[in-house]
């Protein structure tokens, strides 16, 4: 059991060691440009380069696409003592360099003592040999970073330092050692590439292709299943590929289109099978003209009655939520309009029909009953207004003063007034004076 368990742990180390610093011994698998400056070589940025990463340049190879690296100019600096004092210098992982180091010196063997740290891992080589003669020494320094050195984590420019002191010198020699270990470029995305046909991110020449695809540009579709040997067409209905609605696509699948009317309804794994073809599956929810849940159909299917004023939603992409559709019913034509909502129901209602007033009589109400009140009301308005207007105009009353009064002669006192008619008639009572 314990050497099993060592053996296991020895294995999670190496899967760690690899997953942090690559096979940098194998440059046809590094398919990106970090891996490749990580491991000391060159990159092509153009992506129908056939060979993107390599040790050691050829002619006519990546003519104007190569990645550059950031190199930091040769700088060196006489000291008191050291000369040079101080040295900056760019190095390739896989690379070396070797220069050397004069100062006085009084012995013939003189303590010297190198401190070295870095920004990254300590796979790096520092040698020193040291020679004198006639008060006079020399230390030859070699340094070299290993293929190792930068990790997956590295930036485009990491350092590491040498500093070298020599026993009875107060001076120190500085040596300054710019390392590349990444791109520059691969800060830079190209989103949905059209060099990655819009199925991937284009970066350092490289297509990272989105789900389901694969390829230099994403050119190839990662099929998981097919649908048989006659792909993209359902032969229960009829031959045509994807209902019409669609074309197929990779994988033999189909890819319905989705510039089209009811094309939010497009079912792309019913071979693009359309609203009205789902509809027309339950023809028998037709015949029956009153509104609410068919009790016939397999899913969800509702009729209500028709309203012109709803074939002018539309959704959120300007799309239209109802859609136009047509069907025979023993040898009857309709016309409908039929939606689906959010929670997966289907609703219709008709248009036309042979019976239309059967199809709009539950409509009419809605529809009539505004237009009949309507109508009442501006006849009732007129006759009020020309009621108020024979008002107004009426013929003022004839005053006191008119000489219809003033002519009535005594005579007329004892006669019938021709302006007054008494509510009784006069009569002569026969019984009068003779209790």
């Amino acid at each position: 059991m314990a050497v099993v368990k060592f053996s296991v742990i020895i294995l999670v180390l190496l899967q760690q060691v690899f997953s942090i610093y690559g096979n940098c011994a194998d440059f046809d698998g590094l398919k990106n440009c970090n891996d490749c400056i990580r491991c000391g070589g060159y990159w092509c940025n153009d992506p129908y380069e056939a060979k993107r990463c390599t040790i050691s340049r050829y002619d006519n190879w990546c003519s104007g696409k190569e990645e550059s690296v950031s190199y930091l100019t040769i700088e060196d600096e006489i000291g008191t003592h050291f000369e040079p004092k101080s040295r900056v210098r760019t190095l390739k992982v896989g690379t070396d360099d070797r220069f050397t180091i004069n100062y006085p010196s009084e012995s013939k063997q003189p303590k010297v003592e190198l401190v070295v740290n870095s920004t990254q891992t300590s796979n790096f080589r520092v040698t020193n040999q040291t020679s004198c003669y006639d008060g006079s020494c020399t230390t030859t320094i070699k340094t070299s970073p290993d293929t190792n050195f930068c990790t997956v984590t590295g930036g485009p420019s990491e350092y590491f330092n040498v500093k070298m002191s020599v026993e009875g010198i107060k001076e120190e020699a500085v040596m300054k050692f710019h390392v590349p270990c990444a791109c520059a470029c691969s800060e830079k995305v190209e989103v949905w590439s059209p060099v990655c046909n819009g199925r991937g991110n284009l970066t350092c020449g490289v297509c990272t292709c989105k789900q389901g695809w694969q390829g230099t540009f994403c050119e190839n579709p990662i099929c998981e299943e097919k649908r048989g040997d006659v792909p993209c067409t359902d032969s229960a209905r009829n031959n045509i590929e994807c209902s019409g609605n669609g074309v197929c696509g990779p994988c033999d699948k189909c890819e319905c289109f989705t510039d089209r009317e009811g094309s939010r309804y497009f079912d792309k794994n019913n071979y693009c099978e359309d609203i009205c073809m789902t509809v027309n599956d339950c023809d028998d929810c037709f015949l029956d003209p009153r509104p609410g849940r068919c009790q016939t159909c397999h899913f969800g299917l509702f009729r209500q009655s028709y309203n012109e004023s709803l074939m002018a939603q539309k959704d959120d992409l300007n799309r239209n939520l109802w859609v136009k559709c047509n069907g025979t019913i023993n040898d009857c034509n309709y016309v409908y309009a039929a939606m689906r909502d959010e929670n997966d129901e289907t609703f219709f209602m008709v248009i036309q029909s042979c019976d239309p007033t059967q199809e709009k009589q539950a409509g009419a109400v809605s529809v009539t009953l505004p237009i009949v009140l309507g109508v009442i009301a501006l006849v009732v308005a007129a006759a009020a207004t020309a009621g108020y207007l024979m008002w107004k105009n009426r013929p003022p009353p004839v005053p006191m003063s008119d000489p219809m009064y003033q002519n009535i002669d005594a005579e007329d006192c004892t006669g019938e007034n021709p302006l007054y008619k008494p509510p009784t008639s006069s009569f002569k009572n026969p019984t009068y004076g003779k209790w």
